[in-house]
């Protein structure tokens, strides 16, 4: 069976740096991706005992294959090779109707491009960072279904961090080369436009993709808008192969100077303290890995399995740690729909103190 990665491949974006040339083109399209999940609290959460389970019905931007979407997708092909591209992408809740994002009306992306084969392309807007894609070139399906080493755990706001993985800034400019023999890097800047919420952030990234080897790396960091020191220094590196009967897939990341204040890309809106068998600290350092396998089954099939820890420390040295341990299965229905199911259970001095020690899911995914 040939892998390939048919969730991301129907909801590519326009991806014209390189290319020889452009034909012009207007797409309306649309995914939706719902699971039903089952959450086992550990003992000593914040919601003990049965009181801390719960069974949901959610959208797939949590555990899910991909997150549900409408979007718009454009290119005119302009003089001298030069292409115009644009996408509006705005995220939605198929088990309630509402819009994702915080309501907004494209929070997945919006961004304007021009690009040149031979030049590059420029990105201007709401777009992802630059580790987002790193991270998922190390773990079974993409930063996707209970294997995600980016998913947030515990309690009801599921903000303390595994991989840190904030996916999107606002007011990004981003430069990426074209391909030197399967080698691009790429380079954001967003500024926090001297506002009181909104640090200015930085991104670079390269990554190498050649045959069955892929190798990416990412360092992204913010300017503190009141102090000006550099926080939420963020170094990202992962790497696939792809053998054939198996592919095997890992990462890893440390993260320095930690800080929840930064309003744009990083670490906004996570927590910052952890609470386990040594009490309750802040922590300035994370850092982990995760180390996997997808195994295709038949031709219609996929098995993903991977093992995920990191590691929380605070400026005084104390350290707890968190990981898990999870399985999955997709099964392709044809014409990019799929049902997936999943089981992922937590490790580590933490596993008993967060709302998600098991999960349990099953879900549905199709794209038109």
């Amino acid at each position: 069976m040939k892998f390939t990665s048919k969730p991301l491949a129907a909801i590519a974006l326009l991806t014209m740096a390189g290319a020889a040339s452009a034909e012009d083109s207007f797409k309306v399209y649309g995914l939706l991706d719902v699971n039903l999940s089952s959450y086992t609290a550990g003992d000593s959460s914040n919601g003990t005992g049965a009181s801390g389970n719960k069974v949901v019905l959610q959208d797939g931007v949590t555990n899910g294959l991909n997150g549900s979407r409408w979007g718009i997708k454009a290119q005119k092909d302009l003089n001298d090779g030069l292409v115009a591209g644009a996408l509006l992408e705005g995220g939605v809740n198929t088990d309630t109707g509402a819009s994702g994002q915080g309501g907004l009306a494209f929070g997945r992306q919006i961004f304007v491009s021009l690009a040149k084969a031979g030049a590059g392309e420029l990105r201007v807007g709401r777009q992802y960072v630059l580790s987002d894609s790193v991270i998922g070139m190390g773990n079974p399906f993409g930063n996707a279904l209970v294997n995600n080493p980016t998913t947030g755990v515990t309690d009801v706001t599921k903000k303390l961090p595994y991989f840190l993985n904030p996916s999107r800034a606002d007011n990004v400019l981003q430069y990426q080369t074209p391909s030197f023999s399967g080698l691009t890097a790429a380079v954001q800047v967003a500024p926090g436009e001297n506002s009181t919420t909104a640090d200015d952030f930085f991104g670079l990234r390269a990554i190498y993709a050649n045959g069955p080897l892929n190798i990416g790396g990412s360092y992204e960091w913010n300017k503190d808008r009141a102090t000006t020191n550099t926080t939420n220094k963020v170094f990202s590196f992962s790497a696939n192969y792809n053998f054939g009967s198996f592919k095997l897939l890992g990462g890893l990341q440390n993260v320095s100077d930690f800080t929840t204040t930064s309003g744009n890309g990083t670490a906004a809106g996570y927590l910052n303290t952890v609470t386990g068998p040594a009490g309750v600290f802040a922590f300035t350092k994370l850092s982990g890995y995760t180390l996997g396998a997808e195994v295709p089954v038949g031709t219609a099939d996929v098995v993903g399995v991977n093992y995920t820890l990191m590691t929380y420390e605070s400026a005084t040295g104390a350290t707890a740690n968190l990981g898990k341990i999870a399985g999955s299965v997709r099964h392709d229905l044809g014409k990019d729909t799929y049902l997936y199911a999943g089981v992922s259970t937590a490790v580590g001095d933490l596993k008993d103190h967060i709302s998600e020690k098991t999960v349990v899911q099953l879900g549905f995914r199709t794209a038109f």
